[in-house]
């Protein structure tokens, strides 16, 4: 396979490098990644400016953009057709609501744009577990034919030291609670509050990362919903 590999963490970031040769078992894999962090940019694309493209090494393009803004780079403008884009590996969970905002998943759901089948990867800042079963994962979304150019899959590698598992799960909207506290002269800053129990949902994406399970989460392309047009058609 031709694989675009991007992430919204940075081109250098150790999330990048340490997926980067476990994927070359499966083909060749060409980096297009933002050149400095951009988390939480979600599917935001540049429009008012040009877009600096930097070729660090063979394969490897640090993007002056946004995660999205790399993957249209790359789709289109590199004279290779890819056939799967991988998106991470981010360091901290995209779960629940958090995959509204993401970079990583945002530059899988442009890839989806784009009409190509991607994965979003993301850990609990234990990139150990990822070395020791990215593989396992893979070859579970290769063998089940999961890839699809209709939703993306969105995986998240479990908190702890054991994988206990691979599980599909559905995405739960977990609660959070942003508070914004002062912090000098007209300055605010965002402290996150975090929902830690999902007992009443166990099968959720919440729940597996939490005890020990790798969560797949099939993610559409799409905010649209055609059940609740036709629901709210016969009102």
């Amino acid at each position: 396979m031709n694989i675009l590999l991007t992430n919204d963490d940075g081109y250098d970031s150790y999330g990048i490098k340490i997926i980067k040769p476990i994927l070359e078992k499966y083909g060749k894999v060409v980096v297009a990644a933002p050149l400095g962090h951009m988390s939480a940019k979600s599917v935001s694309i540049t429009i008012d400016r040009a877009i600096r493209v930097i070729k660090t090494e063979d394969d490897v393009f640090a993007i002056d953009g946004t995660p999205a803004d790399c993957v249209s780079f790359a789709l289109t403008a590199l004279d290779t057709k890819f056939d799967l884009v991988i998106s991470g590996c981010n360091n901290g969970f995209n779960i629940g609501y958090d995959t509204i905002y993401s970079g990583t998943v945002g530059a899988a759901l442009q890839a989806l744009v784009r009409r190509r089948p991607a994965i979003a990867i993301s850990c609990d800042f234990n990139f150990d577990l990822v070395e020791e079963h990215l593989d396992e994962v893979l070859d579970y979304i290769f063998k089940n034919n999961l890839l699809s150019t209709e939703y993306l899959l969105n995986v998240n590698f479990p908190k702890g030291e054991v994988v206990k598992g691979i599980k599909l799960a559905p995405l739960y909207y977990c609660e959070h609670g942003d508070i914004y506290l002062k912090e000098g002269d007209n300055e605010y800053r965002a402290h996150r509050h975090f929902q830690e129990d999902f007992d009443d949902e166990p099968d959720s994406d919440c729940y597996l990362v939490n005890h020990g399970y790798v969560s797949i989460t099939p993610l559409s392309k799409t905010n649209f919903h055609k059940s609740v047009l036709e629901e709210i058609k016969n009102k």
